[in-house]
């Protein structure tokens, strides 16, 4: 007798018992438990969304419009509500279909988060590297840091202007950590490794003596080298012309921090000639740096310095605490970004849009004019000469490039600055139009054609413009 309860199947010719094929109890339970953790998720998302909704973070409603805002959360409700009827009414399949499809589920997860950190890591430079045949290092900045610690180097990443609280009070640091091994960005498919000197700067160690200096460069990131390697530097390839300079330059650097490293790193050293080495987004710099009080000081208060020349060791500290506990948020946010899906986000147009930019306020060229006269004021005292090297940036090349973003007012800023170091009867070397216009192929002077730094060949023109510059002025440097 059979029994009601069994059915029997053919499969090429041969009875079988479905039951035999029902899945395993692990399977169930773990279909069970990705449509449970779906409905969990589902929820928080939309009590989460409704919370945003009428309570937004202070940051988001400086970035974002309260349309922009309201619009995504009701958004983000909506897919909650379609999730959680989705995996809601999921419980309730088959055993055999909801196994299935939580497999599914699984899958495109990790699929969807294999992408969000394939997007993560990609770079327009390692793909144009790719196209021409030349090779990229793909590693991260901590990967590569990581890699030289492992090597017994003492190794930490470039520090940029920024105070800081010490046990004595704010420091406002201007170079970076002394004596160790950093590495700077990856533009030309590696990362330059640089050793800093006594005082955190891009230079070769024992160059601090009075009297005894050619050149000091004050400027921003150009001035620092980023993107080349020690010896390809505009204050390298000067010091391999025979004359000794050093570069106080740092990556952020506006006009007022420039003034700043001048006072506290080249008063006391008294260099025959001062490169003021001007970039075009520096104006733009100069609104946020007036924002500080304490950088203020520099310019209003005769006399104000922090002695930093004398603090390296409490620096040194400072900074070293510092970058250990940032790298930590930047893990963490890194972390937070991807489980997000922020890049995904991005891609798919799920991210509410920014606010229109307020319109720009004019450019502070009052204040910028005062800070060179005061620079100039300066270095006359101590019998130097100061120099005004004008650095174009990648969009202000010709022919127009792609995405060209060189905009009416950096146009306008350029006449302003370089009307300005005229009326203060500054010299001004132009780079510009000695080396830039005149070049057959500007963009080549760029990694790989493309917005950033100089790479080595244009740091090398740059420096011999200064060089020629310097010898029809008839200058001659220390034996």
């Amino acid at each position: 007798m059979v029994r009601k309860d069994w059915k029997p199947i053919t499969r090429m010719g041969k009875k079988m018992d479905w039951k035999h094929h029902e899945p395993p109890q692990i399977a169930i339970k773990f279909a069970n438990l990705v449509f449970v953790l779906g409905v969990l998720f589902f929820v928080f998302l939309i009590i989460f969304s409704i919370f945003r909704f009428y309570n937004p973070m202070d940051d988001a409603i400086i970035k974002f419009s309260n349309d922009e805002l309201s619009g995504y959360y009701l958004k983000l409700i909506l897919i909650g509500v379609i999730g959680l009827i989705f995996f809601g009414f999921g419980l309730r399949l088959k055993i055999g279909l909801k196994v299935n499809l939580s497999v599914m589920l699984v899958t495109t997860v990790i699929t969807v988060y294999g992408f969000e950190t394939f997007f993560r890591e990609k770079n327009l430079r390692e793909i144009k590297a790719k196209q021409i045949g030349v090779s990229y290092d793909t590693r991260t900045t901590i990967e590569v840091l990581d890699d030289l610690t492992d090597l017994g180097i003492k190794a930490f990443p470039n520090v940029f202007p920024e105070a800081h609280l010490t046990d004595n009070g704010i420091i406002y640091n201007l170079g970076g950590i002394s004596n160790i091994t950093t590495i700077f960005v990856n533009e030309s498919g590696y990362y330059p490794i640089i050793k800093t000197d006594e005082h955190g700067f891009n230079n070769p160690r024992g160059l601090y003596n009075e009297n005894a200096v050619d050149i000091v460069l004050s400027g921003d990131s150009f001035t620092e080298g980023l993107s080349v390697n020690w010896n390809e530097s505009i204050s390298a390839v000067l010091r391999a012309a025979g004359y000794r300079a050093i570069s106080i330059g740092k990556k952020g650097s506006g006009p007022l921090l420039e003034f700043a490293a001048l006072k506290e790193y080249a008063e006391s050293l008294k260099p025959k000639i001062v490169l003021w080495v001007y970039h075009e987004n520096d104006l733009f710099d100069l609104k946020e740096e007036m924002k500080s009080p304490f950088l203020r000081k520099y310019l209003n208060e005769d006399g104000f310095s922090q002695n930093l020349i004398s603090r390296q060791e409490e620096i040194d500290s400072v900074l070293i605490n510092y970058v250990q506990r940032e790298r930590v948020r930047e893990m963490k946010r890194k972390i937070v970004e991807i489980i997000k899906l922020s890049k995904l986000r991005n891609l798919i147009h799920l991210v509410p849009k920014l606010k229109p930019k307020p319109k720009s306020k004019p450019a502070p060229t009052t204040i910028f004019k005062d800070i060179l006269q005061q620079s100039k004021q300066m270095v006359s005292e101590w019998g130097g000469e100061m120099y005004f090297v004008y650095l174009p940036n990648f969009f202000s090349q010709a022919p127009p490039v792609q995405g060209n973003h060189y905009s009416l007012s950096e146009e306008r800023n350029r006449e302003i600055v370089m009307q300005t170091a005229t009326e203060l009867d500054i010299p001004i070397i132009d780079i510009q139009n000695e080396v830039f216009k005149t070049h057959p192929d500007p963009l080549s002077l760029f990694p790989f054609r493309n917005d950033g730094h100089y790479n080595a060949e244009g740091y090398r023109l740059v420096a011999e413009e200064i060089g020629k510059q310097l010898d029809a002025d008839y200058y001659v440097p220390i034996n």
